[in-house]
């Protein structure tokens, strides 16, 4: 049933260029009563960073992140592997 209606679905965040980000977007509510603990950089091989920079420049390419210059408070990637292993 699905194999005849491949059409609808979106493959890539390429195949999604009318969704506004906004509505994609999440933000975190933040407790200004609660101390932020800062996450120290984590460093990734070779592989991974390729792996990173892909997937990075897919949702830029779409429109579905932007860059940002100095950010205060970052989360680091967390890579997870497909079912198909990749």
């Amino acid at each position: 049933m699905i194999a005849r209606h491949l059409d609808v679905f979106a493959w890539s965040a390429s195949n999604m260029p009318d969704i506004d980000p906004d509505f994609l977007c999440h933000r975190l509510t933040m407790d200004p009563k609660v101390r932020l603990v800062l996450q120290r950089r984590r460093k990734f091989n070779e592989e991974r960073r390729l792996v990173i920079r892909q997937e990075t420049q897919k949702l830029l390419s779409a429109c579905h992140i932007r860059e940002i210059q100095y950010p205060k408070w970052l989360a680091n990637v967390v890579l997870v592997k497909k079912t198909n292993r990749k």
